[in-house]
């Protein structure tokens, strides 16, 4: 019989001593993909400790936000080349065509004029919303301005050949992308973005582009969404997309922090080093060492974190904060980083870690007592209100998507994406619109 290992009481009381730990950092998976090419773990050795928070120097260096060298304020078709470029619009009339020709051996002959015509047809039908594209030229439900731009059999001709690359020069390496029928025209439109001043404060976070098809090989299930079935997509935003990159399912490839860690490092890659940037983010990315990799590119961050990615961090458990009441908070502090960990009970506990901010100063917010029946007011510290201040770059780019979206069906799955990116370059142009508005003090009218 095997003999068992023993566990001598010195390396328990090790273990439990006090509040300083030597802890081997470790990452459950966030998928349930192959990981065999995950890393060994590291043993990293981190020390929490109840002390004051040091606040580090926070001085934006970054790029700076400027008017319009010219003063004027642009006109909204210039806004939108910003983002979608007279290059990219030339691409898909090259590739429709040369698509048009190849499946049905005669050319589509669209122009750049007609697929620009096409693109202000799907906005409109977000403005007047029908549940099927043929119902705006019906006698009955007739819509003039999508109904005179074009007949309908010729938009929906455009629409079914509307194509981004040449399928036939496409080679098999790139072929293991599988988002290689969109892939040129994702990347411009990323260019795009990247092109555009990012502001001090973002967020990083997942959006979800609804698709109940069942061809894609890349479509996901998350439950929690509003709309659980679709492509999932990594942003980064203050409500203005800067970065984005489309999940396509795990490759069994990823460093020591983990899949959601690697998406934040490759997200905040393109802003500047030591510029002090502001990144927000949830618990799927949070992490002790992602923060210590982010604070040597001077980066700073704060973000929600599972309590398991916190081991050995002595501080109190929802069931201690719950008997102190509503407003009741504990907090560490990281010696070798100054990385501060907050844990605050509202209607439930919730743990922060951050590299800027921590407790003070304490504010005060309202909150509704269902037992005494009126709005009292709570304690709340300063990290929290700082991450409910500048995590919603997500929902507000999600709410503006929502209020002007019309579903187009279609066969292949890759259109959908090509939709919703189309959408977000249109918000993304007002948003750039209200900016310059107001950095010439105009009204945004």
């Amino acid at each position: 019989m095997a003999s068992r290992s023993r566990v001598k009481i010195e390396d328990i009381l090790e273990i439990i001593d006090g509040n300083d730990s030597e802890i081997e950092d470790y990452e459950e998976s966030d998928s349930d993909e192959d990981c065999r090419h995950v890393p060994k773990r590291v043993r990293l050795s981190y020390r929490w400790r109840e002390k004051v928070f040091q606040p580090p120097n926070l001085a934006f260096t970054g790029a700076k936000m400027e008017a319009p060298a010219n003063q004027n304020i642009k006109t909204p078709y210039q806004y939108f080349q910003q983002f979608v470029t007279a290059d990219m619009i030339d691409g898909m009339v090259d590739n429709t065509n040369l698509y048009s020709t190849q499946k049905t051996g005669k050319s589509i002959n669209t122009t750049k004029k007609e697929v620009e015509q096409m693109m202000g047809m799907y906005f409109h039908m977000g403005l007047v919303r029908m549940s099927s594209v043929r119902q705006y030229w019906e006698q009955g439900t007739n819509y003039v301005p999508v109904s005179s731009v074009m007949p309908r059999n010729r938009f929906q001709q455009l629409t079914t050949q509307l194509h981004f690359v040449n399928n036939s020069s496409i080679l098999d390496e790139q072929k293991k992308d599988k988002l290689w029928k969109i892939r040129p025209w994702l990347d411009s439109l990323r260019d795009q973005c990247l092109k555009v001043t990012t502001e001090e404060r973002n967020s990083i976070d997942e959006m979800m582009v609804q698709y109940r098809g069942t061809t894609s090989p890349i479509r996901q299930y998350i439950k929690s969404k509003p709309h659980p079935w679709g492509f999932k997509v990594w942003a980064g935003t203050s409500g203005m997309l800067f970065d984005f990159d489309i999940y396509q399912g795990g490759d069994g490839t990823r460093s020591h922090l983990g899949q959601g860690r690697d998406v934040v490092m490759k997200l905040v890659s393109t802003l500047a080093k030591n510029s002090n940037y502001k990144i927000y983010a949830v618990n799927l990315f949070t992490s002790v060492p992602l923060l210590e990799k982010l604070l040597g590119w001077e980066l700073q961050y704060t973000g929600t974190v599972r309590q398991n990615r916190l081991p050995n961090c002595n501080i109190k458990g929802e069931k201690e904060l719950k008997k102190e009441g509503r407003g009741s908070f504990d907090f560490r502090v990281e010696d070798t980083h100054n990385i501060s960990a907050v844990k605050w009970f509202d209607n439930r506990a919730v743990t922060l870690l951050s590299t800027h901010t921590c407790v003070e100063p304490l504010r005060m917010a309202g909150r509704w007592d269902k037992t005494a029946k009126k709005r009292i007011n709570v304690s709340m510290p300063a990290i929290v209100a700082d991450y409910n201040n500048h995590m919603g770059g997500i929902t507000i780019l999600d709410s503006f998507l929502a209020k002007y979206r019309f579903r187009m069906r279609s066969r292949r799955w890759y259109i959908y994406l090509s939709w919703h990116f189309l959408s977000v370059a249109l918000v993304n142009s007002w948003l750039m619109y209200k900016r310059e508005c107001r950095l010439l003090q105009l009204p945004d009218q």
